[in-house]
């Protein structure tokens, strides 16, 4: 069994309990403006380019069979309309400044790279986690990798937006020991705004969850993760909404994360040729993400324990 990875992180610890190894899979339904992994949204890889790797060879816009690839003032112009990612252009860049954004794996190979650091997961109490993009989209992959993950005495997390067909998305999330789940927006309307979609399946993919759990039939630990977006999710509104979901699922929720606006993906929007509106967008001042973190444990009145990560702005 196969599935695209367009990337992999050894040594994490702000994906699910303990030290972790995440695997990052191709594709995502959803288009969050927001995203800091572009890479990872189109079902099929990108072609990358490092400007910093660049040689100026033109190695690249001589073997090109499409003959879409040019240089400008600007560096290596790409038509990705006309781009069929066959990679000839990568396998031939002496420098590697092009490269193919993601590559099949197999079963074996995620498990055998997984177990690389398996006296780390032991030690820390960490394991492996799946993320993306949308990790749910490879069903079959990673339900059979989970498996195999757990024979070798390794917990597996799911990183999930939660938007995916229930039919498929139980028993994917039946499958692990953690899900990560992203609740983004309460109000469906502004969450299609910024997502792309309403957010209908991932309130019902909650409560399917929730109710899996009270009837023991899952027994791993659920979190609930905001990420906290300028002039997006950042609202006092959202995080009161989104406290009213966390207390009618407080009983089967571990906790609450409030995860800060990630802006050190400028690169990848670069090297993929993509516009970015937060591409000048700062960091969250530590004083607002603090005010929000509050506002978050007071709404949910110690049901359930909030917690932020991630980098914000020092105040001046």
């Amino acid at each position: 069994m196969e599935a695209l990875i367009f990337d992999t992180h050894r040594g994490t610890s702000h994906d699910g309990e303990g030290l972790r190894t995440t695997f990052f899979f191709q594709g995502c339904p959803l288009h969050c403006k927001w995203c800091h992994n572009p890479e990872g949204i189109a079902p099929r890889p990108y072609i990358k380019w490092e400007a910093r790797k660049c040689i100026g060879c033109h190695t690249c816009v001589k073997v090109c069979p499409e003959k879409n690839l040019g240089f400008t003032e600007k560096g290596l112009g790409i038509d990705r309309n006309r781009c069929t990612r066959c990679g000839i252009c990568a396998q031939r860049c002496p420098a590697k400044a092009l490269q193919i954004s993601a590559r099949v794996w197999t079963v074996d190979e995620l498990v055998k790279y997984a177990l690389k650091d398996k006296h780390f997961y032991d030690a820390f109490k960490g394991g492996v986690t799946f993320s993306g993009g949308e990790a749910a989209l490879h069903a079959p992959f990673i339900i059979e990798a989970a498996e195999r993950l757990h024979a070798e005495g390794i917990n597996a997390a799911l990183d999930t937006s939660g938007y995916c067909s229930p039919g498929i998305f139980e028993p994917v999330f039946l499958s692990f020991d953690f899900v990560l789940f992203d609740v983004k927006i309460a109000d469906s309307d502004l969450h299609k705004k910024f997502t792309g979609a309403g957010n209908g399946p991932v309130s019902e993919n909650l409560d399917r969850i929730a109710e899996k759990k009270r009837n023991r039939e899952y027994t791993g630990e659920v979190w609930i993760r905001t990420p906290i977006i300028p002039h997006a999710t950042d609202t006092e509104e959202n995080i009161l909404s989104i406290a009213e979901i966390i207390k009618a699922h407080h009983d089967v929720i571990s906790r609450w994360e409030l995860c800060a606006f990630n802006n050190m993906c400028k690169d990848k929007y670069r090297s993929l040729g993509l516009e970015w509106e937060y591409m000048e967008t700062d960091l969250l001042p530590h004083t607002r993400m603090r005010q929000l973190l509050q506002t978050a444990e007071t709404a949910v009145g110690g049901r359930v324990p909030v917690v932020s990560t991630g980098l914000t702005a020092t105040d001046r």
